[in-house]
């Protein structure tokens, strides 16, 4: 168990027969938007599914033996990095630390893989308080994001 923030929780692989509960927790267009860009609200009840993919490691951080948060990721080895996507903290327990608990775990996690030396986040959208967390876990602003309009952010692997 790790406490960065005063939370206590667990990293654990994601499996399939959470993908319902995670979908869940996409309440809102905004929410929708805010994971994973996505539009036309309500998501597919597959949408979790469809992120599951080769390069992908997906995890759930797991406190008083329940799921509250997900992310993944994404192996980036053309950049010696890692990407961490998809975070979503359940909707009932946002604002309490899992958010920043999760990304310091998933940049653990990544700091253990060989040849990783940077973790990165792209931030799509102006969300001060997720942009509030991502700074909380350690990452610093880096630039804007390559792809689409908004900022990337990073965090140094230390060996």
């Amino acid at each position: 168990m790790d406490d960065f923030t005063g939370v206590k929780a667990d990293l654990i692989p994601y499996s399939p027969e959470y993908s319902a509960l995670v979908r869940s927790w996409i309440e809102s267009e905004e929410t929708y938007q805010l994971v994973c860009r996505g539009v036309n609200f309500p998501p597919p009840d597959d949408i979790v599914d469809s992120w599951q993919r080769q390069g992908v490691k997906a995890y759930l951080l797991i406190a008083s033996r329940k799921p509250v948060a997900y992310g993944e990721v994404w192996d980036r080895k053309g950049e010696q990095a890692v990407e961490i996507s998809h975070v979503i903290v359940d909707t009932y327990q946002r604002s309490r630390g899992f958010g920043t608990t999760l990304l310091r775990l998933l940049s653990d996690r990544a700091a253990e893989m060989p040849g990783v030396l940077r973790v990165l986040i792209n931030l799509y959208h102006d969300n001060s308080e997720v942009l509030s967390c991502y700074l909380k876990a350690g990452f610093e602003i880096s630039g804007t994001a390559t792809h689409i309009e908004g900022l990337k952010l990073v965090r140094l692997v230390e060996r």
